[in-house]
């Protein structure tokens, strides 16, 4: 039986906070270009949202992920056409339908997120100097806790 836990209000803001922060960190226009350009993909930031998204959801219509992303199908042809032509996605005819593109990421485009992921991984271990490994092994427990819960509600 999972075990629930009442923290304190103060506890909670404090959490709250500390997530919109590295939130904040994450989605920074800034921080993603430098880390884009550590990776050697120097990609706009939605195409890298575009392609996370790909990869964990695997292929799709272009309609659904157009969808997905709240924009007409018109907004984000451009952005796949120029994932297209850097290798990063690949597209595929709909064997239901031939009007119909579908695409997947790509092996280069795998690629390019496991650099991304490095650069990250690089500036937290920078940011985490000092920090004992038992307490960011039970950091990282929490937070994969925590995306799990929210994730199911």
């Amino acid at each position: 039986m999972p075990r629930t836990t009442t923290a304190p209000p103060e506890t909670l803001e404090r959490l709250e906070r500390a997530l919109v922060s590295l939130l904040a960190w994450l989605n920074d226009r800034e921080t993603l270009g430098d880390l884009a350009q550590r990776s050697g993909h120097d990609l706009a930031p939605a195409s890298w949202s575009l392609l996370e998204y790909l990869d964990a959801r695997g292929s799709m219509r272009v309609s659904d992920i157009a969808a997905c992303h709240g924009v007409h199908t018109s907004s984000i042809t451009p952005r796949l056409q120029r994932l297209e032509q850097a290798g990063l996605i690949q597209r595929s005819t709909d064997p239901a339908d031939a009007r119909v593109s579908i695409i997947a990421i790509a092996p280069a485009g795998v690629g390019a997120l496991q650099s991304i992921h490095a650069a990250r991984q690089e500036a937290l271990a920078a940011a985490l100097t000092g920090c004992a490994s038992g307490e960011l092994d039970r950091a990282a427990e929490i937070l994969s806790g925590l995306a799990e819960g929210l994730r199911l509600r």
